[in-house]
């Protein structure tokens, strides 16, 4: 049980009843993380964001960039980069995790002590935990206080894009919401849109993290099918073999199939497996290139591209659920040697998806509602399904 500092969570208590903007704390300054800080900033909103490496904290603070992680973009003003973790934590009405997966336990641990109690945690990572095969929101409530609300952050999204300020569509995918959390949900997702975000909000956080999971395998196999020659039809066929074993895993973990459709969904498979611009598409095109190619492959982009340690920690999953994820298991199958790209591939397109089960009827969308209006405000795109995964 992690002890909370009295004296800011009584601050904080007080601030939140007087419905003053959210204060959001991103932890991870590598791409991503910058470029959700610099959109929350953009927005409006008061920002922090933690490094670990208190150089990059300095340039941040000093040149108003990254140039680590994002070189020649500029970030907004009043941006505020340290390494000190308690200091950007303080007051906190959200709390982006912005780490690798298989830093997110590490980090959550350290946090936990200085975490608000009534902050909302979000996962921002894309995967599952290596070695356990654990969904982010889980790994969140295993190192939050009890009491912590948790849920995931993903969808189509460049880092550089978001950090320009482009049009992007994200979905924030977490338990149905207490009056509390729905008003700070509805508060970012209002503020957002000043910074080019339009985000939907989803009770089925199962669903949007699994996608998150899976796309990234697909785009290694659509790149090594691109370095093949195969042309676009057999990347379709890819595509629709990763849909499906997005759903298979979906239901199998309790979500539900329809919410691949939202922008965590197809729109993140679309955008990772049809893009050159995503490393996990690059790594597939020199995998699929020669077998020299593939070693220099593994030994460059093994660290970034997220679907190659993706791949091995979804086998955790399927022994545990005894399911075959087709894609996942073929982007293995290529990254550890057992086979070549045009083997992985011959199988992969010779699997037929399964036949999709009957879809459950869905209660009407009804839209969040804030305490200080009797009449429900309508967010464009944030609306809670209200139904509780179990």
């Amino acid at each position: 049980m992690h002890v909370r500092n009295r004296e800011n969570s009584q601050a904080h208590g007080a601030r939140q009843a007087a419905h003053d903007p959210v204060e959001v704390a991103v932890l991870g300054a590598g791409s991503w993380g910058t470029a959700l800080a610099a959109a929350a900033r953009r927005a409006g909103l008061a920002t922090r964001l933690w490094s670990r490496r208190p150089d990059v904290a300095h340039a941040i603070r000093t040149t108003g960039s990254n140039p680590r992680h994002l070189p020649g973009i500029e970030l907004p003003a009043g941006l505020l980069a340290s390494d000190d973790l308690q200091w950007v934590l303080a007051n906190a009405d959200i709390v982006l995790f912005a780490v690798p997966c298989s830093a997110l336990a590490r980090v959550a641990a350290l946090a936990g002590e200085f975490l608000p109690a009534s902050a909302l945690a979000l996962a921002t990572c894309k995967g599952v935990e290596p070695g356990s095969g654990r969904l982010m929101t889980q790994v969140l409530r295993e190192h939050c206080a009890a009491e912590q609300s948790v849920g995931m952050l993903a969808g189509p999204s460049f880092a550089d894009e978001v950090a320009r300020g482009l049009p992007t569509r994200l979905t924030l995918g977490m338990r149905a919401a207490s009056p509390r959390d729905a008003e700070t949900a509805q508060a970012l997702a209002r503020a957002w849109r000043d910074a080019g975000i339009e985000l939907e909000l989803c009770d089925d956080e199962v669903g949007v993290q699994v996608a998150g999971a899976l796309k990234n395998a697909v785009a290694i196999a659509c790149g090594m099918a691109t370095a093949q020659g195969l042309g676009e039809n057999a990347r379709a066929a890819i595509v629709l073999q990763g849909l499906d074993d997005m759903r298979r895993l979906t239901l199998a973990l309790g979500g539900r199939g329809d919410t691949l459709l939202r922008s965590s969904g197809v729109g993140d498979l679309f955008l990772t497996a049809s893009s050159s611009h995503s490393r996990n598409t690059r790594l597939g095109l020199r995998l699929g290139a020669s077998a020299e190619q593939r070693a220099g492959a593994c030994d460059e982009q093994g660290e970034l591209a997220e679907g190659a340690v993706a791949s091995h920690a979804l086998a955790a999953l399927e022994r545990r659920l005894h399911i075959a994820l087709h894609v996942p298991r073929a982007v293995r199958d290529v990254l550890g040697g057992r086979v070549d790209a045009a083997q992985a591939l011959r199988a992969l397109l010779d699997t037929a998806p399964a036949d999709p089960e009957p879809q459950r009827a869905l209660p009407p969308a009804t839209h969040l509602v804030t305490h200080e209006a009797a009449t429900p405000v309508r967010v464009p795109g944030a609306s809670w399904n209200h139904r509780v995964v179990q």
